[in-house]
């Protein structure tokens, strides 16, 4: 009886799990084979390259964005209590501090290094930034009208 109840709970928090990583699952996929095709085709992409990609995966986020909320300063709730803007994830700003930190590490490391160093820059750097977009986003939401 215990058995059936552990795998019950486990299966449920599969179930949990699965659902929320699904939606950034087939992004990331999208995303990275996109990028890969994109390199095949035009060869190993600069920085300038690389953020060209990232300005229109943003483009592109705000654009459906805008489609599905009818305006990119509308909530992602509508009961929104906390519930952030549809402007405060795009991570513009965090996205390109990523590639720019992965490039930094790619420019000065020289060796096997930059995957495991890049990798942590990239996520550290998007991370932190990530949370001050969406801090911006949250004082702008809640300043006070005088």
């Amino acid at each position: 009886m215990e058995d059936t109840i552990s795998l019950n709970h486990y299966r449920n928090r599969l179930r949990v799990t699965l659902g929320s990583s699904a939606a950034p699952y087939g992004y990331t996929l999208a995303t990275w084979t996109s990028g890969a095709v994109l390199t095949h085709a035009q060869g190993l992409p600069d920085a300038a390259a690389a953020l060209a990609f990232m300005v229109g995966a943003v483009l592109g986020f705000a654009f459906v964005g805008a489609l599905a909320f009818g305006g990119v300063t509308k909530h992602f709730d509508r009961d929104h209590g906390d519930a952030p803007l549809v402007w405060g994830s795009f991570h513009f700003l965090s996205v390109a501090v990523a590639i720019g930190g992965a490039w930094m590490v790619s420019y000065f490391v020289q060796s096997f290094l930059s995957w495991p160093l890049g990798g942590f820059a990239a996520t550290t750097l998007y991370l932190l930034t990530a949370a001050a977009e969406a801090t911006m986003a949250y004082e702008w939401d809640h300043r006070k009208e005088e």
